[in-house]
């Protein structure tokens, strides 16, 4: 599941619920002689152990408080929300929730996933097929701009059509040698966002064919490189934890409708110029973080959109940082500076950062404490509503394809597994406990405006 940092820099922002991080990679299983270990000699050792850990908690927790800088966190709630915002009734607000059920394709599908980590490229003497990992040199020409660029350190694996079903068409057949030229069209509303509409023309120098070869998936191979002492644990361990991904991931959409449902129950009535301009900078950042350029001009020509789209993803955000902050405030919501300290270091350990101080720096103190109260938020509402579970069934939605935002001047650059990306978010919102990240993977159509509830003038 995939969250959005909370803040002004997205209107439309999933929330999670707190959740251990989960791997398909665990500690080697315990020695099955230590429980033959006499009872007093565990009675001392669990003593001396929860002795350790007492006294590494106080110390973490003292470099903590020396680290970070006092806070106030309601500080951080906008004062005056109360006077552009008219509460609606959140009580028992009715609520589908989709629940997941794990399936045998899905545990062999992640084993899988596993198993390609452990895979060896071997170069093939033939031509392409589906599935083959292909590196050439590659030209590419869009028929709107006539500029071209190059890139000689192209891949891509033929059949995840990265760049469409017709690319990966005109490779397959083809041998490590040969040069293809052709073009490809693409349709308006196609995620190449600078090629929607446009036709591009090819030139590829095929360099090289490869295959991933797998290892042998056995009891042997899973001792060795993930601890578990057979496949049949290993497959058990993947299935509990594929259910804790998908039971948060569940957690996480039924609370973000909440939270738009929220929204669209509230009434606004106007907002602080201070939160409209802070929310916009935001906003603007993120964009331009993934284009070249940082005027409001660029992000318009880049994403196709307006200034009036714009405008209203920022008034969407605008009026979210509202509601939080009036709901909170109204309903005696707290944040203490002790669970500000404990969710900051929480995160920071988990990205691998040893300095608090830093990471509260770079993911900024405001956006933090702004998750922790939507989080809080979130929570209180699904507490109250009237659920529905309804089981999810994957027929019913279309098929998409994932594929990477660039720009005409980026060189092409083509991942083995177009789920790679997705699962990298997926694993980097576990154990989040309500901190979010950004997840340019679900933007379909940055012209979407999120519903932002009754604005009056």
């Amino acid at each position: 599941m995939t969250l959005s940092l909370a803040g002004c820099s997205d209107g439309q922002k999933e929330t999670e619920a707190p959740a251990d991080k989960t791997a398909t990679e665990a500690p080697a299983a315990d020695d099955t002689s230590d429980a033959d270990s006499s009872a007093d000699d565990t009675s001392d050792t669990g003593a001396a152990d929860a002795a350790d850990t007492g006294a590494e908690a106080d110390e973490t927790e003292e470099e903590t408080d020396a680290s970070l800088a006092p806070i106030t966190p309601s500080d951080y709630l906008i004062a005056d929300a109360s006077e552009y915002v008219t509460l609606g009734d959140y009580d028992a607000i009715p609520l589908e929730q989709t629940v997941y059920e794990i399936t045998d394709e899905m545990v062999q599908s992640r084993i899988n996933e596993e198993l390609e980590l452990y895979g060896e490229e071997k170069e093939q003497d033939r031509p392409i097929q589906e599935g083959d990992i292909v590196y050439a040199n590659v030209s590419y020409t869009p028929q709107s701009t006539k500029e071209t660029t190059t890139d000689e350190e192209f891949y891509t694996t033929v059949g995840y059509e990265e760049y469409g079903a017709e690319f990966d068409q005109n490779l397959t057949g083809a041998s490590a040698g040969d040069t293809l030229e052709f073009s490809v069209s693409y349709a308006e509303d196609d995620m190449m966002l600078d090629w929607a509409g446009d036709t591009v023309d090819f030139k590829v120098e095929i360099t090289s064919v490869c295959t991933l070869e797998l290892p042998t998936y056995d009891d042997t191979f899973v001792q060795k490189n993930y601890g578990y002492n057979s496949t049949a644990e290993y497959e058990s361990a993947v299935r509990e934890i594929l259910a804790t991904e998908y039971e948060e991931n569940s957690y996480s959409e039924a609370a973000e409708n909440l939270l738009m449902t929220a929204i669209d129950l509230t009434t606004f009535s106007g907002y602080p110029q201070e939160l409209f301009d802070s929310c916009k900078e935001e906003l603007l950042s993120f964009y331009t973080a993934f284009i070249d350029g940082d005027t409001e001009q660029d992000v318009y020509d880049t994403f196709g959109i307006t200034k009036e789209d714009f405008d209203a993803e920022i008034l969407s955000a605008v009026n979210r940082r509202l509601l939080i902050s009036a709901y909170c405030q109204e309903n005696d919501i707290t944040i203490t500076q002790d669970e500000y300290f404990s969710y900051v270091e929480q995160f920071a350990s988990y990205y691998g950062d040893s300095d608090v101080v830093s990471f509260e720096e770079n993911y900024t103190r405001e956006s933090l404490v702004e998750s922790l109260y939507e989080s809080k938020v979130a929570s209180v509402l699904y507490e109250k509503a009237e659920i529905t579970e309804v089981t999810y069934d994957p027929t019913s939605e279309d098929e998409f394809l994932d594929a990477e935002v660039i720009s005409d001047d980026d060189d092409i650059e083509f991942v083995e597994d177009p789920d790679d990306t997705m699962e990298i978010f997926e694993d980097e919102s576990e154990d989040m406990d309500g901190v979010e990240v950004f997840d340019m993977s679900e933007i379909e159509d940055v012209t979407d405006v999120a519903e932002t509830g009754t604005t009056e003038a």
